[in-house]
């Protein structure tokens, strides 16, 4: 276990991407979404906020995951690895006051922009989530 610095994450929220929202209903849940992000900035808690897409039943740790910001993700995701990614970024100063979409890696149709996979091979420690969030931007 990682020495405590005081840079950790204190609240991560498990929000949505908005991908499997009925039409009708699309614009009312992204709207309280986004107000419940917003309000998790300002309270001054270090946060993680995790938007995966629909999630599946499935066991975790077998596929690619792609960390993105940019609402660009399409992809189905498992429960158990939402779960990891929200333990892991409470030790994680690297999650620490960023939101991201993430979402299992998926072939591109011919002629669309491919995503970069931001997920690396998880080291020694079985640590993906420093270098996938490394490259993402904070949100404060």
């Amino acid at each position: 276990m990682r020495p405590i610095t005081g840079q950790e994450t204190d609240f991560v929220l498990v929000s949505c991407s908005g991908l499997g929202i009925e039409p009708s209903r699309r614009e009312q849940v992204l709207k309280a979404k986004r107000a419940g992000e917003d309000s998790l900035r300002r309270s001054g808690l270090g946060y993680t906020i995790v938007r995966p897409g629909p999630l599946e039943e499935e066991p975790g740790g077998q596929r690619a995951l792609i960390f993105d910001q940019g609402n660009r993700i399409s992809q189905g995701i498992s429960c158990a690895d939402v779960a990891d990614i929200c333990v892991k970024a409470l030790h994680d100063s690297s999650a620490r006051n960023k939101s991201f979409d993430v979402c299992y890696e998926y072939v591109a149709e011919q002629g669309k922009e491919l995503y970069e996979l931001v997920a690396h091979l998880p080291d020694k420690a079985n640590n993906y989530l420093t270098p996938a969030l490394s490259v993402l931007e904070k949100n404060t």
